[in-house]
């Protein structure tokens, strides 16, 4: 009898030991959170002549949120595959000693695998929600890779005009110097009241706070821009910074932009992928109204007798035939639905916002330039020749000197301002008004299968 039963056993231990054979092995892969977020980009690995597309590379490579968004991605790409695979096999193994009936032949072996059937809508949810999940990460490491272009040209854009707004706010400080000097001599030989010299010492007072915060902005570009290229500091303070300044788009260029930006910015399209998953999980609920079957061929050795049979096993749905998960599923699609709608809007409303924020700035920035600007250079000339004449008191020209310089710093913030909200209108669109960033952000967020 055990004879009988070798072959049997031969191939089930056979079976058994491939099966273990084909496991995948745990590798552990321990991290040490002292050697991570050091700097990995040194000064030999930057060009010298790096402009901002060449940063907006070295960036890309480097920034750790677009490695873990492409790490996401690829694990969703998985998850994919594996969702396409049927579900996993049950085996039932069973066995009976029993003399009563045949003293000779006391032993009852049985076995039996489940097989569920993996067809339908159940499947079809599944295999949806994986590529839906996929769609998602997709949109995140856009989002992520976005994220990185923008920090990177906000931080270009301070460090360009740091340097120039420093010197500017130094000159002014002199010149304040200069006239407390003038005033207090004033004060001194009693030509005016001790008031305007204690201004004059405010006004010092509060050029030396312009120079140490032009100072401190200028600090905090570098180490953004550190941050921004995985390198250090002084590496950072070194490097050639050239901030990129693109045509503006026209009125029929916006619009045209605003539309696309629908399908551009990943708020408005997490909210149809969530839209859409809501609709799958609607597909669920209604699918788990009807039962799961599983069929279960077997063999069972019965004492002599080999019998192979096969059962077919149920899983009902609830007792309310799935109603109120029926239910539940309506009202998250139609929550879904509405957010879709308000991020529409919204995403309509601040791309307007902010293009009309910026033509204002342009505007403000080209009448200070134009206008105001020259004007205030033509009276500290003017106030200069006339004092050198010995036509006017010399601290009429270092007031209209000081009027030039505070003009030339009202031309620095408003292009600095216009340069932020530029950035906050293409952030709105979700699109570069350069060509050339655009072809790098769309090679950034391939990811192959």
């Amino acid at each position: 009898m055990l004879r009988s039963r070798a072959p049997y056993l031969k191939i089930t231990l056979l079976g058994t030991m491939t099966m273990l054979a084909a496991c995948a092995r745990y590798a552990p892969a321990p991290l040490t959170v002292t050697d991570l977020g050091k700097p990995t980009v040194q000064a030999a690995d930057l060009p010298g002549d790096a402009d901002a597309h060449a940063l907006l590379h070295i960036a890309l490579a480097h920034d750790p949120a677009v490695a873990a968004a492409r790490a996401t991605l690829t694990a969703a790409l998985s998850s994919q595959k594996a969702a396409r695979n049927l579900p996993p096999l049950s085996l039932t193994l069973t066995t009976e000693y029993s003399r009563d009936s045949d003293p000779q032949k006391p032993w009852l072996y049985g076995g039996a695998v489940g097989i569920p059937l993996d067809v339908g809508s159940k499947r079809a949810t599944r295999v949806t929600g994986a590529d839906l999940a996929v769609i998602r990460a997709r949109y995140a490491l856009a989002e992520a890779v976005w994220g990185v272009r923008q920090n990177l040209h906000q931080t270009l854009n301070d460090l360009s005009l740091a340097q120039q707004d420093i010197d500017l706010n130094q000159t002014l400080l002199d010149q304040r110097l200069s006239y407390q000097s003038v005033m207090q001599a004033r004060v001194t030989h009693g030509e005016d009241a001790q008031g305007l010299a204690a201004q004059a010492a405010l006004d010092v007072s509060a050029a030396r706070q312009g120079l140490a915060q032009a100072e401190t902005r200028k600090i905090q570009a570098i180490a953004a821009l550190a941050r921004a290229l995985s390198t250090d500091p002084a590496t950072a303070a070194n490097l050639p910074v050239r901030a990129d300044d693109p045509d503006a788009p026209t009125g029929a260029q916006l619009a045209s932009m605003t539309d696309r930006a629908l399908y551009c910015r990943a708020d408005v399209l997490t909210a149809v992928v969530d839209y859409d998953i809501a609709e799958n999980d609607l597909r669920t609920a209604i699918a788990a109204q009807y039962a799961d079957i599983n069929i279960q061929p077997g063999y069972t050795w019965e004492r002599g007798a080999v019998k192979l049979p096969l059962s077919l096993s149920l899983t009902l749905p609830p007792l309310d035939g799935n109603r109120a998960a029926i239910t539940a599923a309506q009202n998250t699609r139609l929550a879904a639905g509405k957010t879709l709608e308000d991020r529409v809007r919204t995403t309509r409303a601040t791309v307007l916002q902010a293009a009309t924020t910026y033509a204002t700035d342009v505007t403000t920035a080209r009448t200070i330039a134009d206008h105001d600007l020259p004007l205030s250079r033509d009276m500290a000339d003017r106030a200069g020749r006339l004092a050198t004449a010995g036509e006017t008191d010399q601290s009429e020209a270092l007031l209209a000197r000081i009027n030039a310089t505070q003009a030339a710093l009202n031309l620095l913030q408003a292009r600095r301002t216009a340069a932020t909200d530029r950035l906050t209108l293409e952030d709105a669109l979700h699109q570069s008004f350069d060509a050339a960033d655009t072809q790098i952000l769309t090679d950034a967020v391939k990811v192959q299968p």
